[in-house]
């Protein structure tokens, strides 16, 4: 582990290099130009080109996804296939839990001609809300680096919370009318976290007719994380959870496996992700406390009689096995946990937060429609639209399946540009209340 690891620094090392090298050049050196069997053809897929006397389709290249450069040695202009692609994205929002917020998200992604997939994608993002909620995160994605078709995922986050919602522990109250903002139900958190994952396939599937290749990946990371947690002595987490209060530190191990046959990373058409996964937590990780989650996330993607029109379903379970700390109790997930219920990635509608638990499932359903997308300039902008159900239940004893689910439903629209970064504007109800959301990527 230690090798590979030692060995893909050394090729993100390279790669750096070589691509800096490439911007730094001199006029007269050029990048040769991809032609289109280069771009699209069998090599870029790694497979053997046809036989001589074997007539083959002809390839479409989409000539969006170059740009024209001068050529001094020709005296004209040629096209190169754009490998490099950058965004900086500045966003002025607002969420019912955090008030009006100002944010900047930075993507970096570098994706070979012919390929789907990034090999490197590098996210900054940076909020800060009116509420004085503030939160940092850097996230970057390596990917076949080592030529073991291996994903390697290195984060770091810096969250600062004044208004850290608490309810209670599943709670069922109807609180239509109440000031869920109220001071009874705020306290004080800050997290400085970091994790770091690899995962490597062991079994692969050839694309089918219209499914692509599916691999089978096993997976193994690490995270710390360090909390301070404080809150007024007459709020209800002081009187009900008082030992979560003070300075906490979660450290823990997680393995599992993933099944991944999506099309592509940033809006998937067909195929499915799936994983399931166990983390452990104890003090020999540097956990405050011993405990362990296990969770498994489906998700599926099935076009509706045209590729634009695609139904995107996610079901989720998670469990939480001794004595675990505030914060796991209100996320869903394996390697990278979403808050839930009620935030904008699950429970949308919902206020943040508002049901936390050992043990909660989701339900989330969505139609996507990407009608058209046009060219601007040299990139591409594609807008849609989607409609979403998301259905979400914390456990408790003794009780039906299907008693104290919760539901929220509603639409938004969603632009995807130059096919690398999607914002999306969502507008959620619930029986509750209602939230207008302004986030980066699809909730799944």
């Amino acid at each position: 582990m230690l090798a590979r690891l030692a060995g893909l620094i050394a090729a993100t090392a390279l790669v750096c290099a070589s691509a800096s090298a490439r911007a730094s050049a001199p006029d007269g050196a050029v990048a040769p130009e991809p032609s289109p069997t280069e771009a699209q053809g069998d090599a870029a897929k790694g497979e053997e080109p046809p036989r001589r006397g074997r007539r083959s389709a002809p390839r479409v290249v989409d000539k969006r996804q170059y740009k024209s450069i001068f050529d001094p040695a020709s005296g004209g202009r040629r096209r190169v296939y754009r490998q490099h692609r950058f965004l900086p994205v500045m966003m002025v929002l607002s969420d019912p839990a955090y008030g009006a917020i100002v944010g900047i998200r930075l993507r970096y992604v570098n994706r070979p001609a012919g390929a789907s997939l990034n090999r490197i994608q590098l996210d900054l993002g940076m909020r800060l809300s009116t509420r004085l909620i503030h939160d940092h995160d850097l996230r970057l994605q390596l990917r076949d680096l080592l030529g073991r078709e291996e994903l390697v995922v290195v984060r770091a986050t810096v969250d600062g919370d004044p208004t850290f919602p608490y309810f209670g522990v599943a709670d069922r109250q109807d609180r239509r009318g109440e000031d869920l903002r109220a001071d009874r139900y705020a306290a004080r958190v800050s997290t400085f976290a970091g994790s770091l994952s690899y995962a490597e396939p062991f079994w692969r599937l050839p694309e089918a007719a219209a499914l692509p290749p599916g691999l089978l990946r096993w997976f193994v990371g690490a995270y710390f994380a360090v909390d301070r947690i404080d809150a007024r002595p007459e709020s209800l987490l002081a009187q009900e959870r008082p030992q979560d209060l003070g300075l906490h530190r979660r450290g823990h191990v997680i393995g599992g496996v993933q099944w991944d046959r999506r099309d592509n990373e940033y809006q998937p058409t067909t195929g499915a992700l799936h994983d399931a996964s166990l983390t452990l937590a104890g003090p020999w990780m540097g956990s405050s406390l011993t405990w362990a989650r296990f969770n498994a996330s489906l998700r599926w993607y099935r076009p509706l009689f045209t590729p634009t029109l695609v139904i995107a379903q996610m079901f989720a379970i998670d469990a939480l096995i001794g004595k675990p700390p505030l914060i796991p109790m209100g996320q869903i997930g394996g390697l990278e946990p979403q808050e839930a219920l009620g935030s904008r990635f699950m429970g949308r509608g919902i206020y943040r937060l508002r049901m936390i638990g050992d043990t909660k499932a989701v339900l989330l359903t969505e139609l996507r429609y990407q009608p058209f997308e046009v060219p601007l300039l040299r990139w591409t902008l594609g807008l849609g639209v989607r409609g979403f159900v998301d259905l979400g239940k914390v456990f408790q004893r003794n009780e039906p399946l299907h008693a104290g689910i919760q539901a929220s439903r509603g639409g938004g629209f969603f632009l995807v540009w130059d096919r690398f970064f999607v914002l999306r504007v969502d507008a959620g109800f619930s029986r509750e209340g209602h939230g207008v959301y302004v986030a980066g990527e699809h909730p799944f």
